[in-house]
């Protein structure tokens, strides 16, 4: 019995930790990113908090079930990032850069967000990402209930 519990566990562990390709489209390059998803409440709760360590090439999805006016804060999060707000035709609506570690400001979307796309600080301006670029992810990769 402990034995399927603990099989049960980590697969669900891996499952949780299943990275989705996502191309960004700017400037006529096309950048890839391994990127986890957080599509129920509790996963976009949570986000990237308490996280040390990002690589340049990862971040995190948030998916959501319908666009809306969405905004984030970086209470615990000790790393700085950058936010891809991305309207339903997956398209970059504001790009909110370096946000303060800690912050409990709201940073929010300038306009109603299907996803949010977060990735390590600086790289947005590294890579001349900005508003009106697109973003794609797996079809498969469709958000959860609110």
């Amino acid at each position: 019995m402990a034995a399927a519990f603990c099989l049960l566990f980590a697969s669900t562990v891996a499952l949780a930790a299943e990275k989705v390709p996502v191309l960004i489209h700017a400037g006529g390059s096309t950048y890839k990113f391994d990127a986890e998803i957080a599509d129920t409440a509790d996963e976009r709760a949570q986000g990237l908090m308490y996280r040390e360590h990002l690589d340049p090439n990862e971040g995190m999805l948030f998916l959501y079930p319908v666009a809306k006016p969405v905004a984030f804060w970086m209470k615990n999060t000790p790393l700085p990032l950058d936010m891809l707000f991305i309207d339903a035709e997956g398209k970059i609506i504001n790009v909110a850069s370096m946000a303060k570690p800690f912050d409990t400001n709201p940073i929010s979307s300038e306009g109603a967000a299907i996803a949010v796309f977060e990735i390590l600080g600086g790289s947005a301006g590294q890579l001349g990402i900005q508003a009106g670029d697109k973003v794609e992810w797996p079809a498969q990769a469709t958000p959860a209930t609110p």
